[in-house]
């Protein structure tokens, strides 16, 4: 195992990151003035019952926690990768249940997906967002909020004169109403805003989405229409980031799920959308999310990149039936986004990788090394279907970038 992560109140921001020898857990810390934010991957032993497994996630998790020097009720976001969730939903929620004060503190946001990790043997993985003040006259306040999501959950973050909206799992109608996917979605849609108006935002104001769809190639299309109408009703300007993949949600009667974050703040913050001559704009086939959103403020700038596929600048699939060729033309895609807000990968805090074919698991990870991509970095690889039949492979990362000087 790797040594126990430092735990030291530093005036400026630095991240770091690190891995078990095992492959049980990566963390990327990021230490800012005053409190702290982790993004943590946690995975079991593979093989073993789907009880084990669960069982070692949560243990482990608990070992990452008391090296970050942080609580069970600092964890405030969770996603769970399955790769049979009908089969392993009980017996991670017993677990679960077990771990959380449920009853003191409301648990984390989650969001489950029937995406299975690509990792041989393993039945679960777990990817969970961490915050807490780092400096004894800070605070943290962590606070759920009572709003109509269906099986949503939202945690506001609240520190220093930030407030971070953290939402998961945002679904659309009742069950047994009947409802097909574009209803639903756009009561997703209408659920997430009214949630944003309580809070004094707007979907306008919203940095970054996650949309999951239980059937992709039925589906995607309806998603964009009842998405654009949706902008054009409420008059989104600037495009959130975004990713679109196919994924199974909770509960199972659902079509899909949406997650979403954002920042309220009065302090000086900049919201840029990142752009590269490599990529077209998504909105010029009829999506409409950017291609990365650049956040700046006080002591960091933090680069959400979209769901980022082997595409052009015309918005034309590259390699067809080449998963080589779409992995290297994918990350450098990725690159030249990053380079666009000047970072590289070696600034990246956490990715997730969706392969159509988990075979190809063994590829990506060669050649994710050969371009100089981090190994120690919070980093789920599963199985997930991308909006284009012959797309083989998806990815979305996070890097963050400390400034030279506090503002």
């Amino acid at each position: 195992m790797t040594q126990a992560l430092e735990h030291e109140p530093i005036p400026t921001l630095h991240c770091s990151c690190q891995a078990a020898d095992d492959d049980a857990y990566q963390v990327s810390r990021i230490d800012g003035v005053g409190s702290t934010k982790a993004y943590v991957c946690v995975r079991p032993q593979p093989g073993g019952t789907i009880e084990a497994q669960a069982e070692q996630v949560y243990v482990r998790l608990d070992r990452v926690l008391d090296q970050l020097g942080a609580r069970r009720q600092d964890v405030v976001s969770e996603k769970v990768f399955f790769h049979d969730m009908a089969d392993e939903f009980d017996a991670l929620q017993t677990r679960r249940g077990a771990y959380y004060d449920f009853d003191q503190h409301g648990g984390p946001a989650t969001v489950y997906l029937q995406q299975p990790p690509c990792r041989a043997g393993t039945l679960i993985e777990l990817q969970a967002r961490v915050i807490f003040a780092s400096q004894p006259h800070h605070e943290v306040r962590i606070q759920s909020l009572d709003v109509d999501l269906g099986a949503g959950v939202a945690r506001l973050v609240s520190y220093r004169g930030y407030d971070h909206l953290y939402v998961h799992n945002i679904t659309g109608g009742e069950a047994g109403d009947g409802l097909d996917y574009a209803a639903q979605t756009k009561s997703v849609f209408e659920r997430a805003e009214k949630l944003l108006e309580s809070l004094g935002l707007s979907f306008r104001d919203v940095v970054r989405t996650w949309i999951y769809l239980r059937d992709m190639e039925g589906d995607y299309d309806d998603l964009n229409r009842v998405r654009s109408a949706f902008f054009q009703q409420v008059g989104v300007q600037r495009l959130p980031a975004s990713t679109g993949i196919q994924g199974g949600v909770y509960p199972p009667c659902r079509a899909g799920s949406m997650d979403l974050y954002t920042l309220r703040t009065d302090k000086p913050t900049q919201m840029k959308l990142m752009h590269t001559a490599t990529l077209n704009e998504a909105h010029t086939y009829g999506s409409r999310f950017a291609r990365g959103m650049e956040v700046t403020r006080e002591d960091r700038k933090v680069l959400y990149v979209s769901g980022t596929a082997s595409i052009d600048d015309e918005g034309q699939v590259v390699a067809v039936g080449d998963i080589e060729g779409q992995i290297h033309r994918m990350l450098a895609n990725v690159e030249s986004l990053l380079a666009g807000s000047g970072a590289d990968p070696r600034d990246l805090v956490r990715a997730t990788t969706y392969l159509k074919d988990a075979a190809d698991y063994q590829v990506f990870g060669r050649i994710w090394r050969e371009r100089g991509y981090p190994d120690n970095i919070p980093h789920t690889i599963c199985q997930a279907d991308v909006c284009r039949p012959d797309w083989l492979c998806e990815i979305e990362v996070v890097a963050i970038l400390p400034l030279a000087e506090p503002a």
